[in-house]
């Protein structure tokens, strides 16, 4: 697409060139008036020619779906097609695009990867030199519609998931609310020693915990999809937090907790409460398979130098996972333990998908699991590099 309009772009500017370098090249060295209508014929035949590819190119511009916008090397608009003049507004030839941006853009604080107009519609811009002058030719492709229909099947996806939900919700609770009722029952006992009220206490805040825990994943995964408010986050201040937030249940379990900060730092476009309760949750979820001893590494790494994409990955020293469970461990409601949701690592999944990242998974039984969210980073180009070459499936490691 870019080198069609490209191509048009320069096509008119070429012909006079063409025709001028035709006729100096063909020029014999007796100009006398029998070779002058030879000379004529060519010039007129490549002019032809390229009129003709002018023509093509022009009416290509005209006919595609995208707003195309040739700058030169001033910064002024040398050509634009229909659609840009749909998006941008008129005049257009002749202007600066500075002048432009500030006209016709109005950036939103959930714009992510995409730049919304004045008119509230999305746009995705794909920046590329021209070939042969100095300049650029900018493709501007409306992302609205497709941002609504993503939207749209995201919430169907969570309402079928929490129809779901709710029909295991009776069976979920129903046992950490029984217990605690009875733990709660037996406190009112007057005659009860020291020593049982205590144990009955400790029992009844850990099942009130437990249901805490349940509602506060049901609740992350319902809203997993509505980071609508994001902003330029550091990662090392989103470990350090994270780290932060972790030291009670840590404390409890006796358990480590090793931080590896980005060095340099390194800048993110999401939401922060989301992405800290994900970390969370992998945090925890540590815990449980390792009671005691456990020993969790926290890091954010960017591949390799130059990449745009970074890698959050929770490890821990725990059992692992059997192979059988490998492709079904993010799969909402799926859950090996007696008691929980099944809803952690479904969380984790549906908030690297809304940042426009994703996860994976490597385990070897007997040593222990990494989990990683893989994100884009701020300025991120999408038509490069991207999170889901090396993270579309689990990858299990050893059986």
């Amino acid at each position: 697409m870019n080198n069609s309009a490209n191509n048009a772009a320069n096509a008119f500017d070429k012909i006079d060139s063409h025709v001028s370098s035709s006729l100096f090249n063909h020029a014999p060295t007796d100009l006398s008036i029998d070779n002058a209508e030879p000379l004529e014929e060519i010039s007129r035949a490549e002019a032809h020619s390229l009129r003709q590819q002018a023509d093509r190119l022009q009416n290509l511009l005209k006919v595609m779906p995208a707003g195309v916008v040739v700058v030169d090397g001033r910064g002024q608009v040398k050509q634009a097609n229909q659609v840009a003049l749909d998006f941008l507004g008129e005049p257009l030839e002749g202007e600066a695009w500075r002048t432009i941006i500030q006209r016709s853009f109005k950036p939103q604080a959930d714009d992510g990867h995409e730049v919304s107009l004045r008119d509230g519609r999305k746009v995705k811009l794909s920046i590329t030199p021209l070939a042969n002058e100095p300049g650029q030719i900018i493709v501007l492709t409306d992302l609205t519609e497709t941002r609504k229909l993503q939207q749209r099947m995201s919430h169907l996806q969570r309402l079928s998931s929490l129809g779901n939900m709710v029909a295991s919700l009776a069976h979920q609770i129903r046992t950490p609310l029984s217990a605690a009722m009875l733990y709660g029952a037996n406190l009112n006992n007057q005659n009860l020693p020291e020593q049982s009220r205590q144990q009955f206490n400790e029992k009844l805040m850990s099942r009130l915990q437990d249901l805490e825990s349940q509602v506060n994943d049901m609740l992350l995964f319902a809203k997993s999809g509505d980071h609508e408010v994001v902003s330029e986050l550091s990662l090392q201040t989103l470990l350090t937090e994270v780290e932060a937030g972790a030291e009670a249940m840590l404390k409890k379990s006796d358990a480590k907790l090793e931080v590896t900060l980005p060095e340099p730092d390194v800048q993110i476009l999401g939401n922060k409460t989301a992405l800290a309760g994900a970390l969370q949750n992998l945090i925890q979820n540590a815990l449980h398979v390792k009671p005691d001893g456990a020993v969790i590494k926290l890091s954010a790494v960017r591949r390799e130098q130059g990449s745009n994409i970074v890698d959050i990955t929770v490890a821990d020293n725990g059992p692992g996972i059997k192979k059988e469970y490998m492709n079904r461990i993010f799969e909402p409601f799926f859950t090996t333990k007696s008691q929980g949701t099944g809803l952690g690592l479904a969380v984790v999944k549906a908030v690297a998908q809304s940042h426009h990242g994703s996860v994976g998974l490597k385990s070897q039984l007997g040593k222990g699991t990494a989990i990683s969210l893989c994100l884009p980073m701020l300025n991120h180009d999408e038509n490069g590099e991207n999170c889901y070459e090396e993270f579309e499936q689990p990858i299990a490691v050893g059986a």
